[in-house]
Order: structure tokens, then C-alpha cells, then sequence
């Protein structure tokens, strides 16, 4: 079976040919704007320009014949509408002369499934690219988003600050190289909620910094430092919910030396494994289109060309991924006497004064800057401390605290005997403990807090009641 898939949804026209999952030819042209950033219209026409030739490209370097396609796969979105529907366009034309089946790709899907090809099994996927931030993984027939970006996406912030600081499109590979010449660090927003993040405001912060005349070698060693460390934290974060021991880089800004190495040590740190695809696999690519596109027409997935549509906001989780069985990858296990191992801290059994404790130990993260680092793990404990007393003044459900170090990023407190929220789901919760999970939040709320990482791993059911974990990131909302 030999598919061909066509990528079009910002920048890039790419067409790849794939056979039976190996990759016979990969061919990407990239729009370079000659100032400034990409204007969709501007985009659709360089796309258009050269389709032709990039898809003749790749049917010669893979040695195929058009009559030798079995099916055609497309970028469906998301991205630019005009960039879309050219490359939507290109494949009903193929598809049609040809009378092939055409496949709507997910493009986020696709960075997922290209990243097996390099031994990932069951990954959590750090996808980094000019649109779109996400932590994604595969949970229940789809893949879940499990933490993404909460105003722009990572690639089209290191751009919008490239363009301020007059480095030519795409900034990202030049920020990378001033990066390293950079000598000392300068303190930006370090912006996490939970597996969120969000960059506008260490955006501002950092063209701050360039108009009162800051070094640009360490402007871009500062922004490289906190932003990759932040999306360190969300996929560690996303990993120990899930209790799983791969993850994958995917996208454009996973080629960023730095950024891998920051998610590498990570992975060796919790004992997982690290994985990310060869350059041309992590840019936006047609190879990734028709590998995906295989396995879906593998699954019974098509469509005719009059359904081939394309949406600018298709998002990941929309997708039912019937192609995927219930494959998992290597338990994850804790050693003697941890009763779990967070993204941030590392929980024993401990007896206090006769008293079942808990002690809870933030671990140094090597992958932060040490300063930085420090900062966050004094801070945060500091913080959990006085929410957790605040959640239980507010009369709901909380551990109380024994005794706090925030210099040394431990705490004590009290041992509950209970079920996190998440097992209890998994398990066919009815619908009275999720009215007491709510009930419980309206009196949190009420009282003007904020909980600030509210997942079912940091809820408890415990005698019949619901109590609260880990509120380091919460706050008192004015």
C-alpha cells in the first residue's frame, strides 16, 4: 500500500510517500515572508506557486508512479484557512483524476504518530510549534489534551519577539544561537497553571528588557531558560498523572537543542524514556500526513472529494483514533516506600510524634537553572502551605499541615487513608461523589480562593468525604 500526503496548514507545502510505514521521500518548501511575519493569503499563494513541483519531487526521490497511489491524506486543519484549502485543493485534484479515497488528517495527530516511528509505544507528546503549545497523550480512544497553551503558542511568541528584536523569519533557530552566548540570567514570568502555560506576559516582559537595552544574547538565554522549563514542568506534570514512562517531542521548536535537552534529563530523572523525531519529521512535513493517513485508511477511514473538507480549529481531541489498540508502555513503578512520585515532589509514609505523616520533599530539578529552581520550590511550598490551611478555614476537606521547611522544600502533614478522585473515575464513580467534588469547590470558590492545579490526581475521597491536594498554585482571586 503506498500513500501520499500533502501538508499545508501555515508556512509549509510539503508532500511525503509512504509505504507499507516506512518513508520513501519527504519534500517541504517553506514561505520565507521577506519581512515580517506570515500573512495567510501571502502563504496560500506560495503554496500554490510551487505545489506541483514539490509533489512531482516527492513521487521521484520515493521512485513511484501517480498510478501506483492507493489513497490520498491531507492536512484538515488545524492552521491558516487560505493555506489550508490549497493543500485541501491539491489532494481532491489527485484524488479525483486518479478516483482514490481521500483521508482528513489531524495535523497535531499526525506529529503524534510520526514520533512511533522512532520506538515510542505509549508517549506523552510535548507538541511545540508556531500555533500551537499541547501536552497530549492517548487516553480512552482519543488523544487527550492534557495541558496547552492559554493565549499564544510558543513557536509564534519566539517569532513575534524576533521580529522586535529585527531577526529574520523564523527566529526561533537564530534565538537559539544568541542563546548560547548568553551570560546571565534575568528573571521573567515563569507562567504555569496546573498543565497550563502561558507566554504573552513573559512576551512583554522580555521586549521590556530589549527597549531599556538589555543584552539580546541574554534576553534570549533568559526566555529560552524559563519558557523550555515551563514546558518541562507541564509534561512531567502530564506524566505523572498518567503514570507513564515515555515522552515524545513533536513540532517545529522541538528541533531546539536546549528544549531537548531540558526534557531529556527529565525523562532520565523520573526513569522514563525520551524520544524525539529526526528534524525533518518535527517541522511540519507531508512524510507525517501519509503515515497517518495510512494507518486511518488501514482503519476503514475516507472520505470523497466532495466531503474533503478542511477547519482552521480542528482540535486533537476531536479525533476518534480507532486506528490505535490498547497498547501501553512500561508501568511505572516507585520504590520501596514512596507512595507516589509527583512532577515536583516525592511523597512518603512517615510517623510524626505517633502520628501518620506524610512528608512531602520538592525535588531539585536539574533541567531549571539553579536559581530559578530555587525559587520555585521555596515559593511553591511556602504557598501550599498557606492554602491548604486557608481550603480548611473555608471548612472543606484538606491535610493538615504538621511542619514546612521552604528552604529545604518539605513539608509534613497529615496521612488520609483514602482514593484520589482519578481511580475512583476509573472505576464508575456515580453521581453523588461528583456533587460532593462540587459542592466542595462552590465553598473554595465562594471564600475567594483558587485551587490553581485541579486535577483528579490531587483530590481525595476519603471516609466519605472530599479533600484537596496540592494547591502550591492557588491563590486568593480579588
Amino acid at each position: 500500500m503506498i500513500l501520499l500526503g500533502i501538508e499545508s496548514t501555515a508556512h509549509t507545502f510539503s508532500c511525503g510517500v509512504v509505504k507499507e510505514g516506512e518513508i520513501l521521500s519527504n519534500v517541504i518548501d517553506m514561505y520565507r515572508p521577506p519581512e515580517g511575519g506570515i500573512h495567510p493569503r501571502e502563504a496560500a499563494e506560495h503554496h500554490r506557486e510551487v505545489a506541483a513541483s514539490v509533489i512531482g519531487e516527492a513521487l521521484k526521490r520515493a521512485g513511484v508512479k501517480l498510478s501506483e497511489i492507493d489513497a490520498v491524506g491531507y492536512s484538515k486543519g488545524p492552521g491558516l484557512g487560505p493555506a489550508l484549502r490549497v493543500g485541501a485543493t491539491a489532494a481532491r485534484t489527485l484524488a479525483v483524476k486518479l478516483s482514490l479515497p481521500l483521508i482528513p488528517v489531524n495535523h497535531c495527530v499526525a506529529h503524534l504518530e510520526v514520533g512511533r516511528i522512532v520506538g515510542a509505544k505509549d508517549p506523552v507528546l510535548l507538541y511545540v510549534s508556531g500555533g500551537n503549545t499541547q501536552v497530549i497523550s492517548f487516553s480512552e480512544g482519543r488523544y487527550r489534551i492534557f495541558g496547552e497553551t492559554q493565549d499564544i503558542g510558543v513557536g509564534n511568541m519566539l517569532d513575534k519577539f524576533a521580529r522586535e528584536a529585527s531577526i529574520p523569519f523564523p527566529g526561533g533557530p537564530e534565538i537559539e544561537r544568541l542563546a548560547e552566548e548568553g551570560r546571565r540570567y534575568i528573571e521573567l514570568p515563569y507562567s504555569v497553571k496546573g498543565m497550563d502555560v502561558a507566554f504573552s506576559g513573559i512576551l512583554t516582559a522580555a521586549l521590556t528588557c530589549l527597549k531599556r537595552g538589555e543584552r539580546l544574547e541574554d534576553i534570549c538565554f533568559s526566555l529560552q531558560e524559563t519558557i523550555f522549563a515551563m514546558l518541562t514542568e507541564v509534561t512531567e506534570r502530564a506524566m505523572a498523572h498518567l503514570k507513564k514512562s515515555e515522552v515524545l517531542l513533536g513540532g517545529g521548536v522541538a528541533r531546539n537543542r536546549r528544549l531537548q535537552e531540558m526534557v531529556r534529563t527529565m525523562a532520565e530523572e523520573r526513569g522514563a524514556t525520551f524520544f524525539v523525531p529526526p528534524p525533518d519529521l518535527c517541522v511540519d512535513n507531508g512524510a507525517m500526513i501519509a503515515y497517518t493517513a495510512e494507518l486511518m485508511y488501514r482503519a476503514g477511514i475516507g472520505v470523497s472529494p466532495e466531503q474533503a473538507d478542511v477547519d482552521q480549529r480542528y482540535r486533537t481531541d476531536q479525533v476518534d483514533v480507532v486506528w490505535r489498540g490498547g497498547e501501553r508502555g512500561d508501568e511505572v513503578r516507585y520504590e520501596e516506600g514512596v507512595l507516589a512520585k509527583g512532577a515536583e515532589a516525592v511523597l512518603r509514609r512517615r510517623e510524626l510524634f505517633g502520628l501518620p505523616a506524610v512528608e512531602k520533599v520538592r525535588v531539585k530539578k536539574s533541567y531549571r537553572l539553579p536559581a530559578l529552581d530555587e525559587a520555585i520550590r521555596a515559593g511553591r511550598t511556602r504557598n501550599e502551605a498557606r492554602m491548604l490551611e486557608a481550603i480548611r478555614e473555608a471548612g472543606v476537606g484538606a491535610p493538615r499541615i504538621y511542619y514546612y521547611d521552604p528552604d529545604g522544600g518539605v513539608i509534613f502533614m497529615e496521612y488520609l487513608e483514602g482514593i484520589r478522585l482519578k481511580e475512583v473515575l476509573e472505576g464508575g464513580a456515580d453521581g453523588r461523589v461528583l456533587y460532593l467534588v462540587g459542592e466542595a469547590l462552590g465553598r473554595i470558590h465562594s471564600r475567594g480562593l483558587s485551587h490553581g492545579d485541579l486535577t483528579t490526581s490531587n483530590i481525595i475521597i476519603h471516609r466519605g468525604g472530599v479533600f484537596f491536594l496540592d494547591p502550591s498554585e492557588g491563590s486568593v482571586m480579588k
